[in-house]
């Protein structure tokens, strides 16, 4: 039987999730299972409202439906959230590994801060002579970061030397804090320190780029190290010593937790996977592999920026497709055919699922919408497969890739991203295998502009509702006559079919509101206007023409037909007046003509509106004994 794991990701840390995929992509091919990653971009230095909008991905992650899931325990930024992926696995009886911390009660694999950092600071201290020592750490509460400068207090006691509690400063693991931290750090200092240690590679690159700008040489005056060894670290210049983590490795050894005998709960494995140190140019070291890297980067230079330039010009196409949709059955088709031709940058397959309310329901707050999060049935509004677009209406939370199917020695890895407006989570997206968006490091910016679009469109929604919808009864108005009714005429006169307008008028309007008050003359239009909702079909248009006066434009449609939506109206407002036990009698007069295009080419929809006036004027007179 085909099987399945979960990886729980950050995508700030995308490199050390490509790597682990190797490992977890050669044990996929003995076992034969897919992998299901759920990537957030929880970040220390974003608004924890848009922070809960990236960690409410992992909830859509039912260990239930896994053999077992993977958590990378110290990189989502939320130990709260890990805690509860951990909760909801253990009560489940799924196993579960953590990757960075130890839990109770579960097997971790860690990562041997140790070994490899151990190493970068004796060949600091011993071969190149460094004394003087600061640390930049991640945040201060971070197992990895109290981890690393644990040992870098070590290796310089080791040696005679001392870190100062004032040359210990954290750049929470990003550009912008770093540079700050790094002021702090310069701050009333005398001299430079020879060395600064980094407990990331993004922080380092930081610090290396913020010294150049100041007129400090890398590595001539200021040392500089990482952790991570990331790509651009490989590149950059001077390339960055740093450490590297062995996630291959760990993944491989992931699996074979899932896929081995049970573990015990009260003495679970503790694996530990050492780190490597990586002797590059920025301590002062020279390695000629860097040279040769820059110089591969810069041959496929074009290639990339031509690929990049691409994927901004497949959004803007995007952001101006969907920019005047009319509804969300609209903004579906647009996006489909958009992504029918153009989704090469996003893998083999690509899926958008929303909850479609946030779209229908435009002039309810976020909140009312998405406030539950994304449970039950939620709306496939693409589905691609190579060059085929899949017929599928919907996805339950528990499946979550439409028209998933298991097939046998054939391994696939989707990766599932959030959508949302800060903390309110209206869907997400399904890229498949190998798409170039993730590999290239641009994921971020490509989510950041699709949910910029999205939000466009539904306040353009929200605009274009309260431009052509009448605020009580939520039909179209005169405006929405004008921008719906007209055009459905026109395609009827080009078509050559005939359409039905019936004219609807509320029968003793005057009456209820003399005897019973404004108020019930407004639920009784409330009443009528539901009634005619209620009954209509897609594509059809009703009006709301005057204070008790509606219009319902119905496509292809005769004098028969006409006659059975005319009783299915008045039956409607007998059912519902009955329902509400209102206190009056309430009738329409519903008067009607079927438009012949042929034999009346020349007429426009409002001389068949006002025949349909005329003939539910001749009912209403029946009706009021005149």
């Amino acid at each position: 039987m085909k099987k399945k794991i979960a990886v729980c990701a950050n995508g700030w840390s995308l490199e050390a999730l490509a790597d682990a995929l190797k490992g977890f992509k050669a044990y996929a091919e003995k076992e034969d299972f897919d992998i299901f990653v759920f990537i957030g971009f929880a970040s220390y230095s974003v608004h924890r409202t848009l922070m809960q909008g990236e960690l409410n991905i992992y909830k859509l992650c039912d260990p239930a439906d896994y053999d077992g899931v993977v958590v990378f325990s110290t990189m989502l930024n939320s130990d709260e959230t890990v805690k509860e992926i951990v909760a909801d696995a253990t009560e489940k009886n799924v196993p579960i590994v953590s990757f960075g911390m130890n839990i109770d009660g579960i097997p971790s694999i860690t990562i041997g801060n140790a070994t490899g950092i151990r190493t970068l600071i004796t060949h600091l201290i011993e071969d190149h002579g460094v004394k003087d020592i600061a640390f930049m750490g991640g945040t201060e509460d971070h197992v990895d970061s109290r981890e690393r400068l644990e040992v870098t207090r070590e290796v310089m006691a080791e040696h005679g030397l001392k870190l100062k509690d004032r040359d210990v400063v954290y750049g929470k693991w990003s550009n912008r804090r770093t540079i700050e931290a790094l002021d702090q750090l310069l701050k009333g200092r005398k001299k430079l320190p020879e060395a600064i240690i980094c407990a990331n590679d993004i922080m380092a690159l930081a610090v290396c780029t913020e010294l150049e700008k100041r007129g400090v040489d890398v590595p001539g005056q200021v040392k500089v190290t990482g952790f991570d060894n990331v790509d651009s670290g490989k590149i950059f210049f001077p390339a960055l010593t740093t450490v590297k983590q062995d996630f291959e490795t760990v993944a491989k050894k992931a699996c074979e937790i899932i896929y081995g005998k049970p573990c015990s709960k009260k003495k679970p494995p503790r694996i530990v996977v050492p780190t490597i140190p990586v002797i590059a140019e920025s301590c002062g070291c020279q390695n000629i592999e860097y040279g040769m890297m820059r110089r591969t980067y810069c041959r496929q230079s074009f290639q990339r920026s031509q690929d990049d330039n691409l994927v901004e010009q497949n959004e803007r196409v995007l952001r101006e497709r969907i920019s005047d949709v009319s509804d969300y059955e609209d903004m579906k088709e647009r996006l489909q055919q958009h992504y029918l031709g153009n989704h090469q940058y996003e893998g083999s397959a690509f899926y958008m699922v929303f909850n479609e309310e946030y779209f229908k329901n435009v002039m309810a707050s976020d909140e009312e919408v998405c406030g539950d999060g994304l449970k039950g049935n939620l709306d496939v509004a693409v589905a691609v497969r190579g060059d085929k677009l899949l017929d599928v209406k919907s996805v339950s939370s528990d499946v979550l890739i439409p028209a998933y199917k298991k097939k046998k020695n054939e391994q696939h890895v989707f990766y599932l991203m959030p959508l949302h407006y800060y903390q309110y989570n209206y869907g997400y997206l399904v890229f498949t295998d190998d798409p170039y968006v993730l590999k290239e490091s641009m994921i971020y910016t490509y989510l950041e502009k699709m949910q910029q679009s999205l939000r466009l469109l539904r306040i353009n929604l929200r605009l274009k509702q309260l431009y052509d919808k009448d605020s009580m009864t939520g039909l179209y108005n005169r405006f929405g006559y004008e921008n719906k009714a007209l055009p459905l005429y026109d395609e009827s006169i080009k078509n050559g079919t005939r359409l039905t307008v019936l004219f609807v008028d509320i029968n003793s309007m005057k009456r209820i509101n003399d005897t019973y008050g404004h108020e019930q003359g407004d639920i009784a239009i409330k009443t009528v206007a539901a009634s005619i909702e209620e009954n209509l079909e897609k594509d059809w248009v009703a009006v709301r023409y005057g204070g008790d006066e509606f219009l319902v434009i119905v496509p292809n449609c005769g004098k028969q037909k006409a006659a059975g939506v005319k009783k299915r109206i008045e039956e409607r407002i007998e059912e519902k007046k009955k329902e509400n036990k209102l206190p009056y009698e309430l009738t329409a007069s519903i008067g009607y003509v079927t438009t012949e295009p042929k034999e009346r080419p020349n007429a426009d929809l409002w001389d068949y509106v006002r025949e349909a006036d005329a003939l539910m004027y001749l009912i209403k007179k029946r009706i009021h004994g005149e």
